[in-house]
């Protein structure tokens, strides 16, 4: 029994992602802001919880701080989110210090986009500030 009690962490950490490199930093809450007003994007280990003035996603996100030219963050946003159930983007992100970051995705069945700018219908480009 004593066995079991020590395993069942193990065995429940072995699916998690580890929480290394650039999803460590991206860790905790950060904000950007746009015409619509403030959005709260919140990172936790792989999830991501964005809150902009009108609406809630429940993000699971991909990383590969390796990829070139930029490195990449892929969106899958939940079956049990509150708006936008089974969305899927290809994203590219970089960081700035510890307190700045910029993440840009394209619209759902485009491409990765290819610089940090928003192109509407197209990719949207959002600079994070971490709180």
């Amino acid at each position: 029994l004593m066995a079991l009690a020590v395993a069942a962490p193990l065995v429940r950490g072995a699916d998690e992602p580890k929480i290394e490199g650039d999803l460590k930093a991206l860790q905790g809450d950060w904000t950007s802001k746009d015409d619509q007003g403030e959005s709260t994007w919140t990172f936790k280990g792989d999830k991501l919880k964005l809150k902009t003035p009108n609406r809630e996603y429940e993000i699971t996100i991909k990383i590969d701080e390796k990829a070139k030219p930029h490195k990449t963050m892929d969106f899958a946003v939940s079956d049990d989110s509150p708006n936008s159930k089974g969305f899927k983007a290809l994203g590219i992100y970089k960081l700035e210090g510890d307190k700045k970051a910029s993440i840009c995705f394209g619209a759902e069945g485009t491409n990765k986009p290819e610089a940090f700018e928003t192109d509407f219908g197209k990719t949207f480009n959002f600079d994070l500030t971490k709180k």
